[in-house]
């Protein structure tokens, strides 16, 4: 049996995300070095040179200074792509650090002797490595259902089709312990700040669960020195995929315009043929393109006279088309 492949994680992906950006920074700049070094030699050797050679070797610098503008422009890309898959990774490696103090917190409050507890509640995004200890002496509990539909199926259709996990709920009531009284209160004010931001927690205890959100919250006054008497109860945020289909398979004809509309940068335009009847004028306010935009991209010398047949470039017009969802 084949075993399957681990796959990366998403720090790994950003780390290798920022060491590509930086090799082809280094590649671009040593590029940049290049082509410079290049240009100077041959406007060196002109000065000294005869005319008929003299306009070779001032070409051949002309060649090298374009090299030199198109290393620097792409070495200012990847400077700029390294920039924020840095970025990212530093909020990566935030998250895994916290995370590990998380499980090395978990793991020393095991070893040590308290009156705690050893179930753990904390956040699963790793965005913080605060840990709530508690102690279940009442109930640790996990309970589910799952909507199943009471009419006929087709027969031979999967049954699996007509049913779907309605919700998955943790409960948990014990003790939360602390040096004194403030500081069990301290910690049932965090509790209580999770659940007002529904935030994503993670249990750890008899069974461990992740996506947890505190659906119910409450505490029991007893005459307890420095314990607080909780109950929780969790609910499980199951995640789905959604995709999306436009539900047009029809494909739009485009075409790459040699005229630019802002210094060098190409733009793609959407290719309509002309009917009869049109007018550049209508075509324009219809498509939302000046008259002179569109002479000047489809080079229309007379504005007053366009063919029926002729093939017209416009900018691409934004649509509404309703989008269909299906989640999996």
């Amino acid at each position: 049996m084949a075993t399957k492949k681990k796959q990366p994680t998403a720090y790994e992906k950003a780390k290798a995300a920022y060491d590509a950006y930086r090799e082809k920074e280094k590649v671009a700049n040593s590029d940049t070095v290049k082509a410079q070094t290049k240009a100077i030699h041959y406007e060196q050797e002109s000065y000294s040179k005869p005319k008929s050679q003299k306009d070779k070797l001032i070409k051949q610098r002309n060649k090298w200074l374009k090299a030199y503008d198109s290393a620097k422009k792409r070495k200012s890309r990847y400077r700029r792509s390294a920039d924020a898959a840095k970025s990212k990774l530093k909020k990566l490696q935030t998250v895994k650090d916290n995370r590990d103090k998380v499980a090395d917190k978990i793991a020393s409050h095991k070893k040590s002797h308290n009156n705690e507890g050893n179930c753990a509640i904390y956040r699963s995004d790793g965005h913080s490595t605060t840990v709530i200890f508690i102690s279940p002496t009442d109930t640790e509990s996990e309970t589910s259902s799952v909507n199943i539909t009471s009419w006929p199926v087709d027969k031979g259709s999967p049954r699996y089709s007509h049913a779907r996990t309605a919700s998955e709920t943790k409960s948990i009531g014990g003790l939360i312990t602390g040096q004194d009284r403030a500081e069990a209160n301290a910690k049932y004010k965090q509790l209580e700040y999770w659940r007002d931001h529904h935030t994503e927690l993670t249990y750890e205890g008899d069974f461990k669960k992740t996506n947890l959100l505190i659906s119910e919250l409450g505490q029991s006054f007893t005459d307890l020195r420095d314990n607080l008497k909780v109950t929780i109860s969790f609910s499980y945020v199951r995640a789905a995929e959604a995709t999306h289909s436009t539900g047009n398979n029809s494909k739009v004809k485009k075409s790459k315009s040699s005229k630019t509309t802002a210094g060098s940068r190409n733009k793609r335009y959407t290719a309509i043929t002309i009917k009869p009847g049109d007018t550049l004028l209508g075509l324009s306010r219809k498509y939302g393109q000046s008259v002179a935009w569109l002479q000047k991209v489809n080079k229309i010398k007379n504005p007053n006279l366009i063919y029926a047949g002729r093939t017209l470039y416009l900018s691409k017009k934004q649509q509404d088309i309703k989008k269909k969802v299906r989640v999996k």
